[in-house]
């Protein structure tokens, strides 16, 4: 009396990565305008300048105090610099 068994490890007859499209695919979905609102630009340069110790300490604390009033987590001291130079070199029509 044999039994026929099935084995207890078998393969897989295909990979679960086989159903992932294509990298290509994917950019170029992403890349198709959704019609909402334009999305902000982020801030991803990053600037060492030197400032007076007194202009920093100011600055923090208009953060601070901007983040209480308003409840706006998003400000922050690149945020508040961002904003000045773009109205600074809007002013001087650069």
């Amino acid at each position: 009396m044999t039994t026929a068994r099935k084995p207890a490890i078998t393969r897989a007859s295909s990979h679960p990565a086989d159903s992932i499209p294509a990298r290509d695919e994917i950019t170029r979905r992403s890349a198709e305008p959704t019609g909402g609102a334009p999305k902000a630009e982020r801030l991803t340069e990053q600037h060492n300048v030197r400032i007076r110790p007194s202009v920093k300490e100011r600055l923090t604390r208009a953060v601070d105090k901007l983040r209480y009033e308003t409840g706006d987590r998003s400000i922050s001291i690149a945020s508040i610099t961002d904003q000045a130079i773009d109205a600074y070199l809007r002013q001087q029509g650069c």
